[in-house]
């Protein structure tokens, strides 16, 4: 976890300010209005957004279990489709929503359960260049493909671009359009779609920057939620992307669409940095000298690498990261990872870290 951060002096900002501004694209008047320091807004709902995040949760888990157990891709096709009820959570096998309809590529994911099944049957042999099996840190065992990748990685990073940032990126975009005046069920379109869109962050409606989350904490950050704090200390994420989400809904509210269209680009802009940050991390760690021929780390890293950057993918339109180094990025880190770590100097991986640090001002 990166230690040395600050916190963004911005996000003081939330509380109890009055904001006021001038729209350039609708007529209606604009009140001033106060944004509050919880999203605690009236007639928000987020459950569908919250219930996908509650899905990958269990499939993940299930996927990860292929270290130590036999899976099948049957049974991870009931998670991924909401078939079979296969959750523990009676009320996300009766929600009528799934993770497969959301999700970008979705033949990619089922090839990688499929993937993730045939080597559950090799989790008792070493792995070798060209043979899926275990490789061991300490007590921890990582079961990778025969190139080294741990297709575990590769679904739940994976499924965090595909799924959760592909929809907030997109969602965030339509905003703009939505009608914010015909009022159901307590809230306008735009602010349901705004709230869709914050459910994908995975954070409570109090996230605090300053608290150390764990797992006894039953309303806790999960996925992108859990990497704010995780790789996102060092270019105050959370606060940040908190922050802009409590005055953009605030601004729906009083109808100031020049705030709203402000908050939609540094969300975006923001969470788009935040993978940036995860994927330098991973990227990093399989060239550092402590980490030089302990496979089993440096090919964990170079996994969550391979979701984090094919995160990018689905990036706005307005993203610094140019095609061709998109590109490049995804040639090195689809590269054998054997291949990778067993460079002169690492050549390629430094070449990601380059475009990373350059692109993003890492």
């Amino acid at each position: 976890m990166m230690k040395n951060y600050v916190f963004y002096s911005m996000f003081l900002l939330v509380g109890t300010a009055m904001v006021s501004s001038c729209s350039k694209d609708k007529s209606d008047p604009i009140a001033s209005y106060t944004v509050p320091k919880t999203y605690d807004f009236t007639g928000a709902d987020y459950t569908t957004s919250t219930q996908r995040v509650k899905m990958s949760v269990e499939l993940n888990a299930y996927i990860g279990s292929a270290n130590t157990t036999t899976i099948t891709a049957t049974k991870a096709n009931d998670f991924f489709n909401n078939t079979n009820a296969p959750f523990s959570d009676a009320a996300l096998n009766n929600s009528g929503i799934n993770l497969a309809q959301k999700t970008s590529d979705a033949t990619v994911f089922t090839a990688y359960f499929t993937e993730q099944a045939n080597n559950s049957a090799k989790n008792t042999v070493t792995a070798t260049n060209g043979n899926a099996g275990i490789l061991v840190s300490g007590s921890t065992k990582r079961l990778v493909g025969a190139q080294g990748l741990e297709y575990n990685q590769a679904v739940v990073k994976g499924m965090m671009g595909a799924l959760y940032f592909k929809e907030a990126v997109n969602i965030l975009n339509a905003v703009p359009n939505d009608d914010n005046t015909t009022v159901t069920n307590g809230a306008t379109a735009m602010q349901r779609h705004w709230d869709e869109a914050f459910g994908y962050l995975a954070v409570p409606k109090n996230y605090d920057t300053t608290k150390t989350y764990t797992s006894a904490d039953l309303d806790r950050p999960l996925l992108w939620g859990g990497y704010l704090a995780e790789r996102g200390k060092g270019i105050q994420a959370g606060g940040v992307i908190f922050g802009a989400f409590l005055k953009g809904r605030a601004a729906i509210g009083a109808k100031d669409y020049t705030v709203v269209k402000e908050q939609i680009a540094i969300i975006q802009d923001k969470w788009e940095q935040l993978a940036a940050a995860a994927a330098l991390e991973y990227v990093t760690i399989p060239t550092r000298s402590v980490n030089v021929g302990n496979l089993a780390t440096q090919f964990h890293a170079l996994s969550e690498a391979y979701g984090f950057i094919s995160c990018f993918k689905y990036r706005a339109s307005r993203s610094k990261l140019t095609a061709t180094d998109f590109q490049t990025l995804q040639s090195v880190i689809g590269t054998n990872f054997y291949t990778l770590i067993a460079e002169t100097n690492f050549t390629k991986l430094v070449q990601a870290q380059t475009i990373l640090k350059a692109t993003y001002k890492l």
